[in-house]
């Protein structure tokens, strides 16, 4: 009775150290570490934007009027000299009155002034005069400026009349045609629109948008910390929200001295969130890829890059009083202890350290027990 007693205490006892082993083991998991490798590690600095011509023009009208017929609409190719919109003149009644009244007294002071001169012609005929007559000279001047008055007078009554003439060997016509070659971007007029002139005191009206869509740059805008690292000529690779599986690149071709709250150019209200307009150009696209103008893009820029860097996760770097340091693994039951390294640059995810760990050292990694706690 006894003999059995004892087998019984000791085989509650080992039941009892092994269940505070597990527990303890499962209440207490090993500590996670990271090593420190070596490798490259690119620092970039991120531009928000947008996809866009380098040039586009605003096309707009010497005739002023109502639309009547459009030729093209937004998305179509075009090229240089194929007409887009065609326009009927609705002059002012005054406009037209004056206009009027003016060819006719264009006409009578021709009419005056030739008969003046054919009595002088007579006089010559008869050399009663010379042809260095001075008043015979005024009357062939006279005359010659009547003529050009006359086909002025008739150029204005034509334009009004017709929406069309002939200026200086220019023509001045009622359907406008495209300067360029490129793509219809946007049209801003339909069929009854009215249209104002080049020729009036008041802002012309905006017909069409046209650009070439052969040289497409990127434009956004870059924090002002990181303003100061960029320069032309630096690679970027760009990403459109529309085909985020794609990638472009291109380089730097310019960033802005002045930022856009000085330039009064910022949507921002806060006087704090400074940035500075930037310029991709030189993109590389890839095969099969057709961009739009306007798409929402966004650009990184390397701005340094190192090879053969001792690299940490950024994650395991903490501060205290801006000064990094990793906690390194210690001895059950004991602290882990901090050790204050100098870091280099980033790329976000990884950390470059240049003082104060070698490679292959192990750190902590306590971020999922932060996790934890937190939560």
């Amino acid at each position: 009775m006894k003999k059995w007693l004892i087998t019984v205490i000791l085989f509650l006892v080992i039941i009892a150290g092994v269940v505070y082993y597990f527990h303890k083991r499962m209440a207490t998991p090993p500590a996670l570490t990271v090593a420190v490798t070596k490798g490259a590690i690119t620092e970039k600095a991120e531009a928000i934007g947008y996809i866009k011509p380098r040039h586009s023009i605003t096309i707009k009208s010497q005739v002023g009027g109502t639309v009547a017929n459009i030729y093209h609409y937004e998305g179509e190719p075009i090229k240089k000299g194929e007409e887009l919109i065609r326009i009927t003149p609705a002059p002012d009644p005054s406009d037209y009155a004056a206009a009027y009244e003016a060819l006719k007294e264009a006409q009578s002071n021709e009419s005056h002034y030739d008969e003046n001169l054919d009595r002088y012609h007579v006089a010559l005929q008869q050399k009663l005069i010379t042809k260095n007559y001075t008043d015979y000279l005024t009357a062939q001047q006279n005359k010659d400026v009547s003529i050009l008055k006359r086909i002025l007078a008739e150029q204005k009554l034509a334009l009004l009349d017709e929406g069309k003439t002939q200026v200086a060997g220019k023509a001045i016509a009622n359907v406008v045609a495209s300067p360029i070659d490129g793509y219809i971007l946007s049209r801003n007029v339909d069929i009854g629109d009215s249209v104002i002139s080049l020729s009036s005191a008041q802002s012309a009206t905006s017909l069409f948008t046209i650009a070439n869509m052969n040289d497409l740059t990127f434009e956004g805008s870059v924090d002002e910390i990181d303003a100061a690292k960029i320069h032309t000529q630096m690679p970027a690779t760009i990403i459109v929200g529309a085909t985020p599986d794609k990638q472009i690149t291109g380089t730097v071709e310019r960033i802005a001295l002045q930022s856009e709250q000085q330039a009064g150019t910022s949507t921002s209200d806060t006087p704090f969130n400074v940035s500075f307009q930037l310029q991709i150009s030189n993109l590389k696209f890839p095969d099969n890829l057709n961009l739009r103008a306007g798409y929402s893009a966004t650009a990184d820029i390397n701005l340094k890059t190192i090879d053969d860097a001792l690299l940490l996760p950024a994650r395991v770097v903490h501060f205290e009083n801006n000064n990094p340091y990793v906690l390194l693994p210690a001895d059950a039951g004991t602290e882990p202890k901090k050790k204050f390294i100098t870091t280099g640059i980033s790329d976000g995810i990884n950390i470059e350290i240049t003082k104060g760990l070698s490679l292959n050292q192990k750190v902590l990694d306590s971020s999922e027990k932060s996790d934890s706690d937190n939560s």
